[in-house]
């Protein structure tokens, strides 16, 4: 549709994008065929072990990354960089447990101390993260099951709605569950 018009404007064009892109398999590649800097070693095992492998492999592939890391002559890189890859894999591999992570602190403690503080910071965000996410979904179907029985079968639109707001706005609605007269009160907070 864009390259259909002959003249865009300069600041129009920037934003074009071309859809040329290259894709790699990761998964085919060991250890040692994966050259490069150690911070390119380590993005790329991530990437290729992160979705791919169980568990202990993905446990074991932070632990080289943590030793590697540990090397490193500016330690603050090091540092900023386990930080970094670390949100990445708590991110992307939601299979990790609790138990996982704790023993990723453990072994990062024995071998890259600076970065064991690094992940107890990270995996007390993501549990405070994931114990808001339950909160919030909590509220939500307790509005969702007051506003049903006050009103009777809400509009999928509406629950919808509902399941993404925040805790804050939650709560006001099922604290004024009592002042709604119709569905369109209702409505005016979502």
């Amino acid at each position: 549709m864009i390259k259909g018009y002959k003249v865009l404007p300069q600041d129009v064009k920037k934003y074009v994008p071309d859809y040329e892109y290259l894709l790699y398999d990761l998964s085919r590649y060991t250890n040692e065929e994966i050259k490069g800097e150690v911070q390119l070693r380590i993005l790329l095992t991530i990437f290729r072990d992160v979705f791919t492998k169980d568990n202990k492999a993905i446990i074991e592939t932070v632990l080289r990354a943590a030793e590697h890391l540990g090397k490193l002559e500016n330690q603050q890189t090091g540092i900023e960089y386990f930080e970094t890859f670390m949100k990445y894999i708590l991110n992307a591999s939601r299979k990790l447990t609790k138990e996982d992570v704790e023993d990723i602190i453990k072994k990062v403690e024995a071998s890259y101390p600076e970065g064991s503080e690094v992940v107890m910071t990270l995996a007390e965000q993501f549990r405070e993260e994931g114990e808001l996410r339950a909160e919030t979904k909590t509220l939500s179907k307790i509005a969702i099951r007051l506003l049903t029985k006050k009103f009777g079968k809400l509009p999928e639109e509406i629950k919808n709605k509902i399941s993404k707001l925040d805790t804050d706005v939650l709560e006001i609605i099922i604290d004024s569950i009592f002042v709604y007269e119709k569905l369109d009160d209702v409505k005016k907070c979502l």
